[in-house]
């Protein structure tokens, strides 16, 4: 079976990739880290759950969006990333349409297939938080059961 979409990176593709990784792994870090500081110093007149929460979205709302933005902004002007893709069970073969670049991946370029409640995630090894989105609206079916085979396949070589 083979599937061809379009990938490409823009704002909004990168940073939901962001995004998604912030919810997915350093979420829990940052809020465990807020109330490490409120336990520490508390803001006065309010106890330290209250100071974690104020910590945590002014950092979120000072640090976190506007660094986001800023370098979503810089990796999409650095990689201009726009190729068809083409899955096999043999590998990804990536068509570059803003150059004359035609790749060939192994199935070991992906780390993981993750399949959410309306996306296929591929998440990739080459370039940390690089990942394919692939909405479950535009998959028919034999393409999202294509999916999920690869991802136990995938699953199963990287343990």
């Amino acid at each position: 079976m083979q599937i061809i979409k379009r990938i490409k990176s823009d704002y909004r593709s990168i940073l939901k990739a962001k995004i998604y990784r912030l919810l997915t792994k350093s979420l829990w870090i940052y809020l465990i880290c807020m109330f490490v500081i409120a336990s520490v110093l508390p803001l006065p007149a309010v106890n330290f759950l209250v100071s974690g929460l104020i910590y945590f979205i002014s950092f979120l709302v000072l640090v976190i969006i506007p660094a986001y933005h800023f370098s979503t902004v810089r990796l999409v002007k650095t990689l201009q990333f726009d190729a068809d893709a083409e899955f096999s069970e043999t590998g990804i073969v990536l068509r570059h349409r803003n150059k004359d670049v035609v790749e060939t991946k192994g199935w070991e370029w992906i780390s993981r297939i993750i399949i959410t409640g309306g996306s296929v995630v591929l998440e990739t090894r080459q370039y940390p938080g690089f990942m394919i989105f692939l909405s479950k609206e535009r998959l028919k079916g034999e393409e999202l059961s294509f999916f999920r085979r690869m991802g136990e396949r995938v699953r199963r070589k990287s343990s």
